[in-house]
């Protein structure tokens, strides 16, 4: 199955593999493929209509993986704007450094967890869209 990708490569979509069984759901991502290596994960909730991001990062790549709800995100990168939804069938993207991010919080407990290469450094953060 290909996955879609944004802005020239710079976001990809994701797959996730879902099992299921009497005991519940189990969602996973292999980042072995994307030669990443996540240092950082936080879980962002927020009420429904709140954005949040507003920024890119100057160096390092995040997978973005809804949990629940929408996350509805905004993709910048030298001039080209591009939207995308992340819901319970298509739940996680990579992002390349550079690519300015805002995510919108709709649906039912929207909830996102986010895996960063790199630690937090409010030096590394690219506020203007690019």
């Amino acid at each position: 199955m290909k996955h879609q990708t944004f802005l020239g490569g710079m976001v990809a979509q994701i797959p996730t593999t879902m099992q299921c069984d009497p005991r519940g759901m189990l969602t996973a991502i292999e980042f072995g493929s994307y030669n990443f290596r996540a240092v950082r994960a936080f879980v962002v909730t927020a009420p429904l209509g709140t954005s949040r991001g507003g920024h890119a990062h100057r160096l390092g790549r995040q997978v973005m993986m809804q949990l629940s709800g929408e996350i509805g995100i905004e993709f910048r990168y030298q001039g080209q704007v591009e939207r995308m939804s992340l819901t319970a069938s298509n739940r996680a993207v990579l992002v390349e450094a550079e690519v300015w991010a805002r995510q919108t919080y709709e649906g039912e407990n929207p909830s996102l967890l986010v895996f960063c290469e790199t630690g937090y450094d409010p030096e590394n953060y690219v506020l203007d869209p690019v």
